[in-house]
């Protein structure tokens, strides 16, 4: 197990590997999962503590289907079940990937979270992260280990898939 950094300081942007997953993750996804917001120096939402999306570690993935613009294509999985299929994949890679914590906001009655420090999913019982039930995201959040290089995200990835 490892331990849980949180908030450690704000880099003024996104950090390349957070935004190298991202990438990752839309492309594996087919646009299944989109980049719903990352990189925003912001306090948690109904608290005062600081947002770990103001270290540039953080980033919300929608499976909200989202209609093509004109001359796009389409985006979101608009199935959770299927964006829960990616999810597992990325916790039970989450080694490789130095995932710290992944919150589902969906699930009634008040969503769940995995953590690298439990190594498990926890499902809450009482009012514990803002936007669940119902919310068409989740929230991850890297290791400042691999957050400081692409790189680490293109070397996991190929581990991952033996490519």
């Amino acid at each position: 197990m490892r331990k849980y950094t949180g908030f450690d300081r704000d880099p003024g942007a996104i950090t390349p590997g957070l935004a190298k997953l991202i990438n990752y993750c839309t492309y594996l996804t087919g646009g299944g999962l989109w980049n719903n917001g990352a990189y925003g120096p912001r306090p948690m939402r109904g608290k005062t503590a600081p947002s770990v999306h103001g270290t540039g570690r953080a980033v919300g993935l929608s499976w909200r289907k989202q209609p093509a613009k004109k001359g796009g294509k389409s985006r979101g999985f608009g199935d959770y079940a299927k964006a829960c299929e990616f999810i597992d994949f990325l916790v039970e890679n989450s080694e490789l990937l130095a995932l710290e914590i992944v919150i589902d906001y969906h699930p009634a009655p008040h969503g769940r979270a995995w953590r690298c420090d439990r190594q498990a999913w926890q499902t809450y019982d009482r009012p514990t992260v803002a936007g669940a039930p119902g919310g068409d995201w989740f929230h991850l959040e890297i290791s400042p280990r691999l957050a400081s290089s692409a790189d680490n995200y293109d070397r996991a990835f190929k581990a991952i898939l033996g490519v």
